[in-house]
């Protein structure tokens, strides 16, 4: 990772990065030129741009402060942050696949500087005074600032439009109704809920997505079990139920088939 703050009063020339670049506006304001489109950032704003952006930058009066934040991990990118994201929910995989099929390189997002994302400022805020003002374990507290920092941000990206895709309505519907209510929903309650015929909706889940409606159960478990075990020290059998699994082996079985490792590599 490198920072730098970013230079007043001249206009900085197109180019891109083969890295994410943050830019965090610390006052006044920012116009740049990313992919050819206009974009203002006011006090508190994120811009994150991915592999591949092309931007220009306007020049920056005395009352402006912009930092620049360069990942230069190829592994984090916009797309990675949208994967953490959408590890979480099965709607959000869904519309985020069908927005993106076609672009995983070149995108850029703006986190407002509003409600929620002031988390954010304050983690870097305190990334940057240990940059600038480095003192004893500064290095280390930082990186462990790095994944508190990547899974607010992923919280924080802005939302994909759900408008877009009526014509997916009842599979959307089933995916919100599996997002929150994975631990014990069945096929029939989910054809009950929805007023679906219950073979109507296993056909119709099976047609969308190529999975069965436990197949699909199964999935949202995992993923809800790998963040536990990610993000928390609860007990890894503790997790495997609260997640749904009654049963110890077949937990660990389907994780291991499903991950492709055992959920103790991902503590």
């Amino acid at each position: 990772m490198y920072i730098s703050k970013h230079s007043r009063y001249a206009k900085y020339p197109e180019h891109s990065h083969n890295f994410l670049e943050l830019n965090y506006m610390v006052h006044g304001t920012c116009q740049q030129v990313i992919n050819g489109e206009l974009i203002t950032l006011n006090a508190g704003d994120l811009l994150l741009m991915d592999v591949d952006s092309i931007h220009s930058i306007h020049a920056l009066n005395e009352e402006d402060i912009m930092c620049n934040i360069l990942f230069q991990n190829n592994h984090v990118s916009i797309e990675w942050l949208n994967q953490i994201k959408s590890s979480n929910s099965l709607l959000y995989q869904t519309l985020l696949n069908q927005t993106n099929s076609n672009q995983t390189k070149g995108q850029f997002a703006i986190i407002r500087s509003q409600g929620e994302s002031s988390q954010i400022i304050h983690i870097l805020e305190q990334i940057l005074t240990e940059y600038f003002l480095p003192r004893d374990f500064s290095e280390a507290i930082i990186q462990q600032y790095l994944p508190i920092l990547f899974y607010e941000m992923a919280r924080n990206l802005p939302e994909i439009e759900k408008d877009s895709f009526e014509g997916h309505s009842p599979y959307l519907q089933v995916l919100n109704l599996i997002d929150t209510q994975y631990q014990k929903l069945t096929l029939n309650e989910a054809a009950s809920q929805l007023n679906f015929n219950k073979n109507y909706l296993s056909n119709l889940i099976k047609e969308k997505s190529g999975k069965t409606f436990t197949e699909l159960i199964n999935q949202k478990k995992l993923q809800k079990a790998q963040l536990l075990i990610q993000s928390t020290r609860l007990p890894i059998n503790e997790i495997s139920n609260i997640v749904g699994f009654s049963n110890r082996t077949y937990f660990y079985r389907e994780y291991l088939n499903f991950f492709g490792h055992k959920p103790g590599n991902d503590r």
